[in-house]
């Protein structure tokens, strides 16, 4: 198998399925960069919300006024600056932000915004020196890094994930979530080709990792 001094890690997963959790346990393994794009579109929607700007008005928006997304690192996590804003997780991840997001993400010109702001951190953590970037999110092995070295699809029983959202105070429904992403038109939720499929339900946090460790030691 090829060796890679920079590795690239898709992780996606629907809600609730531990795609930050095993983000950062894998960060903290190995040194590798992580991006969380589930808060970039929440950035993005609490800005535009912030502006009165409703998801049907918003193409318009953007077809005459440009976007500034920056970043800025944070240990292992980069953190996103929307036109010089941001914003805490705790003002992203909330029960209004859990309703809203999904009707400002399959939002193809939103989407578009993004995707090159987001291929484009494979460089950022390579020029910052770390040894790879774990990116999780719902479209990131089939539509953001669809050459990743490494491809992980996360997933668990609805009772699971519904149970891991109250868990951490959040009440949104994990069903209604699941149908919006997967139905959109634009980068729906897949399991991308090619992707390791790891049932979460079944299995620890560390037994996640370490399944995901053994694939990425045949890459380095």
């Amino acid at each position: 198998m090829q060796k890679y001094n920079y590795i690239s890690i898709s992780l996606d997963g629907a809600a609730g399925s531990g795609k930050s959790t095993t983000a950062q346990a894998i960060c903290q393994k190995y040194k590798y960069i992580h991006v969380d794009t589930g808060l970039h579109y929440r950035a993005l929607s609490l800005f535009f919300l912030n502006k009165n700007i409703l998801p049907d008005l918003v193409p318009q928006y953007l077809l005459y006024d440009n976007v500034d997304l920056t970043s800025q690192l944070e240990e292992f996590s980069v953190k996103l600056f929307v036109d010089g804003i941001y914003y805490s997780k705790n003002e992203l991840r909330n029960e209004r932000m859990n309703k809203e997001v999904s009707y400002y993400a399959r939002i193809p010109e939103v989407r578009s915004l993004l995707l090159k702001y987001q291929r484009g951190l494979v460089k950022y953590g390579f020029d910052l020196g770390f040894s790879g970037i774990i990116m999780d999110g719902r479209d990131i092995g089939s539509v953001v890094l669809p050459d990743a070295n490494l491809k992980v699809f996360l997933h668990a029983e609805i009772d699971v994930r519904q149970g891991r959202r109250l868990s951490d105070g959040e009440h949104d429904s994990i069903s209604k979530r699941d149908n919006i992403d997967s139905t959109r038109k634009v980068a729906p939720l897949m399991c991308p080709n090619g992707a390791i499929s790891i049932n979460t339900g079944i299995l620890s946090v560390n037994e996640v990792v370490s399944l995901i460790s053994k694939h990425i030691s045949s890459l380095s």
